[in-house]
Parts: C-alpha cells; sequence; structure tokens
C-alpha cells in the first residue's frame, strides 16, 4: 500500500518537475536571445556612428564643443567637453573633441552655420544652461539643414540652487540623448533668421526647449526695445556760458524695416525736451557691442524742469535737429547702453551723455 502512494506521489512530482526545467529553459532563452537584440542593436548604432565620424580609414571628423551658453551662473563649464568626448570614447576610445572658445549668439540654424564657418568644425556640440533645463544641441556641417536637440529638465527639488556636480549629471544625460537622436537621425526643426523664435505650436519638453530658444533669441526677433538712462546735459545759449546738470531719460522703440526703428523719448534736465528719431541699428553676430546711430528733431521747454540753468540764455519752445549715437553690451537679459545726443539750434546748443539699461521685448 505504501509502496503504491510512493508511486502516486512521483508520477505527480515529475510532470511538474518537467515542466519547470522547460519553463526556465524558455525563459533562459527568452533572455538570451533578448540580450542578442539588445546587442545587435547596440552594434548598430555603433557602426552608424563611426561610419558619421569617420573621414577616412584612421582619420575623424573634426568635432569641437563651444563655449555654453549659461544664465545660472555656474563656477565652471569646462566639464562640457570632459562629458561630450567620454560619451564619444565609448563608442571608439580613438575618438577626440576640442573646446572652442567661441559662444553662440542664438540658436537658429544661420547662428549654427555661422558658428560652424568661424569655428572651422565637422561636428558642433553647444549646450545651454537655464534655472530649469539644460538644452544640448548637435550640427554636423555635412547637413546643414539638420539639428539634433535634447532637453533635460531639473527634478524640482534641484531647481533652486545649480552646482557643478548637478549640471553634469544633466549634461550627460542630455547629450546622450542627443546623441542617440544623432545617430537615428531624429531632428529637430531649428528657425532660420528672420523667422519665428520656434514653431508656433507647443513643442514637449523632452524634444527641445521652447525658452531656451525664445530667451537667447529675443534681442534678435524684438520689435520693440525701452531705455532708462541717467547722466548728464550741457548746455550752451547765447550767452556763450556753458551749464552742466543732471539727466534722466526714458526711450520707447518700435521697429519699422528690417534694422531701422522708429524712436519717442522724454528728457528732464535743466530743460524737458520731447525727442522723436529715425535710428538704425548696426549690429555683427561675432561682436558682443551693439551700435545705434539716429536722427530726429526734438522742441524744447523750460517750464517745469528739476533743475535750473542759471544763465537762463535758452528760451522754450525751441527746435532742435537731433543727431546720435549709442552702444550696447550683453549683460544677462538687458543691455548696458552709453548714448550721447547733441541738440543743435541755431542759437543754442544741447549735449547729454547718458548710460542707462536696454531692454528688448
Amino acid at each position: 500500500m505504501q509502496t503504491k502512494k510512493n508511486i502516486s506521489f512521483f508520477s505527480l512530482f515529475v510532470p511538474f518537475f518537467l515542466a519547470l526545467v522547460a519553463f526556465q529553459s524558455w525563459v533562459s532563452h527568452a533572455e538570451e536571445s533578448q540580450r542578442e537584440k539588445v546587442y545587435a542593436l547596440q552594434q548598430r548604432a555603433k557602426a552608424t556612428l563611426l561610419t558619421k565620424l569617420r573621414k577616412g580609414e584612421d582619420d575623424w571628423v573634426d568635432i569641437q564643443v563651444v563655449t555654453p551658453v549659461d544664465y545660472t551662473n555656474l563656477i565652471s563649464k569646462d566639464f562640457v567637453k570632459n562629458i561630450v568626448e567620454e560619451v564619444f570614447q565609448a563608442y571608439d576610445p580613438d575618438i577626440s573633441v576640442r573646446r572652442n572658445a567661441y559662444k553662440l549668439k542664438g540658436v537658429s540654424l544661420d547662428m549654427l552655420r555661422l558658428a560652424v564657418a568661424n569655428t572651422k568644425a565637422d561636428v558642433l556640440v553647444s549646450t545651454v544652461f537655464l534655472p530649469t533645463n539644460v538644452d544640448v544641441y548637435i550640427y554636423d556641417k555635412r547637413n546643414p539643414f539638420q539639428i539634433y536637440a535634447q532637453s533635460e529638465a531639473y527634478v524640482e527639488g534641484n531647481q533652486e540652487d545649480l552646482d557643478v556636480k548637478m549640471a553634469e549629471h544633466y549634461t550627460r544625460i542630455a547629450f546622450r540623448r542627443a546623441l542617440f537622436k544623432y545617430i537615428s537621425d531624429q531632428t529637430y526643426d531649428l528657425p532660420r533668421d528672420g523667422s519665428p523664435p520656434v514653431l508656433q505650436s507647443p513643442i514637449p519638453r523632452l524634444i527641445a526647449s521652447y525658452q531656451t530658444v525664445e530667451m537667447i533669441n529675443r534681442d534678435a526677433n524684438s520689435n520693440f526695445y525701452a531705455s532708462f538712462n541717467w547722466g548728464a546735459a550741457l548746455s550752451n545759449g547765447t550767452s556763450g556760458k556753458f551749464w552742466n546738470s543732471s539727466l534722466i531719460s526714458l526711450e520707447l522703440g518700435a521697429n519699422v524695416l528690417g534694422k531701422l526703428y522708429v524712436e519717442g523719448a522724454a528728457e528732464i534736465s535743466a530743460y524737458n525736451l520731447a525727442v522723436g528719431s529715425l535710428k538704425y541699428l548696426f549690429t555683427d553676430r561675432d561682436e558682443a557691442f551693439r551700435f545705434m546711430f539716429g536722427i530726429g528733431g526734438a522742441v524744447l521747454s523750460n517750464r517745469h524742469t528739476f533743475d535750473w540753468d542759471q544763465s537762463n540764455d535758452i528760451q522754450g519752445r525751441k527746435f532742435y535737429v537731433v543727431p546720435s549715437f549709442s552702444v550696447m553690451f550683453p549683460i544677462s537679459d538687458v543691455y548696458l547702453k552709453l548714448e550721447s545726443r547733441a541738440f543743435i539750434n541755431s542759437n543754442s546748443q544741447i549735449y547729454t551723455f547718458m548710460p542707462g539699461l536696454h531692454i528688448w521685448f
């Protein structure tokens, strides 16, 4: 009787054991098949990338990393080049990357093409650091109308204080994902100069950052500006005596055609001056400075001023021809501006010198 029970138990255990062995074998085979697929995908990606980066049997394209655009005041940004080189060398240790001091003045197709022309690079990598995210752009001059971009948003707890270690972490993630898009030809449409900063439809942050492109290109695509200036005015009337006075000025300008602007201004010193001008903006994308030349007219009033010209030899309701010159230099989101005007009349002259702040919007 006991023998029968053992035989019955054995007959039940054997099929279960065989089924378990078969299942484990199937799982092992599936895992092996998955590993083979992943390995094959990695090899195809590696082959694709190396094909793009080779010029010949033993020669590589020139890969350069330009100076990052930083809106966060990071202590150091030298790590960007090291991260880019490290990621590339994971595919082939012979790949080298160079650092270039060139800094983008904006993010558009024309800006990147200009950067390639200035750096002589074959493949250009640029990064932008914002308080909320880091963006990476890859541009290959052999595909002049294609951009590869990736934006990585910092987690909420990290947005208050971005340090170098944190920036390294997110830059590495962003560049790896941008490189994957470069390998798989997943492009991102950047604007041409003169076109809207990005597509009008909303763009998911994980593709590219609307905020980054909008911020960097704001002054290039702005139609309006405002300036607040303070300084000094030097006047010379019929008596031939000079009088100097403190000065404040407010200017509002609007684009009318190309780089031509119309401007209205109010200046208050020992005299009140209402000024209308036509100004032309000179800009060279290779230089940080911007220059404006203008010509206009003004009307003068000496009533209700906050200072008094004791020579008392310029009467009210005078009209002046007003040439002007200003130079601007960017500081974060605003420009530091230095402007000078000459108010010319047959009987009197006024010269103004005004440092101030200039904002495009």
